[in-house]
């Protein structure tokens, strides 16, 4: 998947449009002249992976390489003009033919800010949070937001379920040292956090096992199925106990 702000789009369009209407007298050197906007386009065109069109702007390539032998003060005759106007204009149809096939998908609001889902996972958590899991549980929140923000709501609950238990079992095992559950299973984990001496916090061990009831034992059957009001309730629930687990290991660390 390759990310693409739509402004590199429409710098495209304008440099295609500067082309259609180009006229006589236009300097040819210098900075955003016919040249360079040419440049530009075929630099586009790879970017954007338009091959056929680059193939087929053979002509463009040849008039560019011409009016690169002129003189620096050069400008755009008639006939250079009409010529480059004809080009472009063949050359639209291969273009608009070609680009016809290629899609763009558009990130639509969701009331989790969309930048964040897709680049600054960090951010949504408290302060230092995401730079105490372990890899395994960054890589499911960072999915799980993608999966979010492109609307993959059943694949984001996989993610931010993974994640959450990858947190729980690296939690349990920096506070249990000895006689651990084996294997680690989410529910015996919390049910032995809660019959320490001194165990975590009670609303973080009643949100875990909500969680596991309410979400993480019906997820994983084939049945259940997430829309993207209820992902985004599940991922408030589950950056909650990460975030009260991250602040008890730090408590329980500087004590």
């Amino acid at each position: 998947m390759q990310y693409q702000p739509i402004g590199r789009y429409i710098h495209f369009g304008v440099a295609l449009w500067h082309l259609r209407r180009a006229d006589a007298g236009w300097p040819v050197h210098g900075e955003r002249d016919i040249l360079e906007t040419i440049d530009t386009f075929f630099s586009y065109l790879n970017e954007f992976n338009l091959p056929v069109t680059r193939r087929a702007a053979y002509e463009l390539e040849e008039f560019r390489n011409e009016l690169a032998e002129s003189d620096a003060d050069h400008t755009l005759t008639k006939d250079e003009s009409t010529g480059l106007v004809q080009i472009i204009a063949d050359l639209e149809k291969t273009l608009f033919a070609e680009s016809g096939g290629n899609l763009a998908f558009i990130v639509t609001d969701k009331r989790i800010d969309a930048n964040k889902l897709l680049f600054d996972m960090r951010s949504l958590m408290s302060p230092g949070t995401f730079d105490l899991l372990p890899g395994i549980a960054q890589h499911d929140f960072v999915e799980a937001g993608l999966c979010i923000a492109f609307g993959r709501s059943t694949a984001a609950a996989f993610h931010l379920l993974r994640g959450t238990e990858a947190v729980l079992r690296h939690f349990y095992c920096s506070i249990v040292k000895r006689g651990r559950v084996q294997p680690l299973h989410w529910g015996p984990m919390v049910k032995q956090l809660g019959s320490r001496n001194k165990p975590p916090p009670m609303p973080l061990l009643d949100n875990l096992d909500n969680i596991r009831n309410s979400f993480r034992n019906p997820t994983q059957h084939p049945e259940k199925i997430y829309d993207i009001e209820e992902v985004q309730d599940l991922f408030g629930l589950c950056i909650d106990v990460v975030n009260r687990m991250a602040t008890s290991f730090i408590d329980r660390h500087q004590t």
